[in-house]
């Protein structure tokens, strides 16, 4: 049977991307919500990248348990603590007591559970669907993921017309606790292969999170795409400007701010079809460079738009290709390491890919500090400038596909 179309992998796709959902409705409800009560594109970054700070550190150790202990454990645990801190946020911002202290305290939790979690997640594909569907799996899963973020902010913002600001905030829990019942049948019906840290005692293989980094490093092909992942940090710097520009620059209030991420999400929902239709033009390092390129240009120009519809169709051409860059990386990352480093590795490139969150408050920062064209610019030359020096300074990776 196709494992595509077990049930686990149904039960798996059904969690993660009722979890994302739920992270989409944060993004857009708690973006907006922070900048209506603060008017600065800085805490907006801040706020929004609390749960980064966390995931940095915790992920390490996220991805040595993925090596030690039972993913879909780790997995459900994880999402029944994250539903609760939701739930949290909802009712604080709800009942306006400090709503802002909560949130932070709140997301600080969310941030240690993701850490936590995060490598078994990924993981749990590979051990279900295997290395011939690996690419058809993470591709389902980033283009459900892709069609809720297009779907959530607009769902979201009808909603917002209709119902008060601060009851809406309580769809967060509400698809967490679907997600949570999904991790729990998925915990049920799984059955993992026996893990294997009862034999790496026989054979004294070291699971420590330092040999981890060790391996990462002397590995070529991970070391430099570890280096281009932190470049997302220039990404994230992009986003708490969105909400301004769709404010000030496209006069086109909150429900502008949910087409323009719909837009982007749409795109990536795009080359979430492309990537697994085409893996010999994408799966290789020429199409993560390439991609790069092509979506700095876009972000650039799209800075410059002052056209709601042309500002919508480069966030199509942006998601598209910046979603094939995340996915050919990931699952290069999930394929070159040997079996037993494989956790590790995928909670390494997590605590990499959190440079997003600082990304949010550089982003917030300059774009205060020295306008919001000026912010693009560098959000869009440095990433190309590291990938183009990490290209041509490594034959190795030059070589590089899966």
């Amino acid at each position: 049977m196709n494992p595509l179309l077990s049930k686990n992998f149904i039960l798996l796709i059904t969690a993660n991307c009722l979890a994302f959902c739920g992270w989409v409705f944060r993004n857009y409800l708690i973006n907006w919500y922070i900048l209506e009560k603060t008017n600065s594109t800085f805490m907006v970054g801040l706020i929004a990248a609390i749960p980064t700070f966390f995931v940095i550190f915790i992920s390490p150790l996220g991805g040595q348990l993925a090596d030690k202990f039972s993913r879909k454990k780790l997995f459900l645990i994880a999402r029944i603590i994250s539903f609760i801190f939701f739930l949290f946020v909802a009712i604080f911002i709800h009942a306006n007591f400090y709503p802002i202290l909560f949130i932070i305290l709140c997301f600080s939790g969310v941030g240690i559970t993701a850490g936590l979690e995060v490598a078994a997640s990924r993981n749990l594909i590979l051990d279900i669907v295997g290395f011939k569907y690996l690419t058809w799996g993470n591709s389902i899963t980033e283009f459900i993921n892709a069609f809720l973020s297009t779907a959530g902010p607009l769902v979201i913002a009808i909603f917002f017309t209709s119902i008060s600001n601060t009851i809406i905030f309580f769809s967060m829990p509400a698809v967490h606790i679907i997600s949570v019942a999904a991790a729990f049948m998925l915990f049920i019906y799984l059955k993992e292969p026996k893990n294997d840290s009862d034999n790496n005692s026989e054979k004294q293989v070291d699971k420590s999170i330092k040999e981890g980094f060790v391996y990462s490093y002397k590995s070529v092909n991970i070391r430099i795409l570890m280096i281009l992942s932190f470049t997302v940090l220039f990404w994230g710097a992009s986003q708490p400007l969105i909400p301004k520009i769709a404010r000030d620059t496209l006069g086109s209030g909150a429900s502008g701010y949910a087409i323009l991420l719909s837009s982007e999400a749409f795109g990536a929902m795009i080359g979430s079809i492309a990537l697994p239709l085409f893996p010999q033009i994408f799966r290789n390092s020429k199409s993560i460079v390439a991609c790069i390129i092509i979506y700095s240009i876009v972000l650039f120009f799209f800075s410059l738009s002052t056209s709601i519809y042309l500002s919508m169709l480069l966030l199509v051409i942006g998601g598209f290709f910046h979603i094939i860059w995340f996915t050919v990386v990931l699952i290069l990352l999930q394929t070159i390491p040997d079996d037993d480093h494989k956790g590790r590795v995928v909670g390494l490139f997590f605590m990499v890919i959190q440079a997003y969150g600082l990304g949010f408050i550089l982003g917030g920062f300059l774009g205060e500090s020295i306008g919001i064209v000026a912010t693009v610019v560098i959000a869009a030359v440095i990433p190309v400038i590291v990938h183009l020096v990490c290209y041509s300074a490594s034959k190795e990776f030059r070589a590089l596909k899966s």
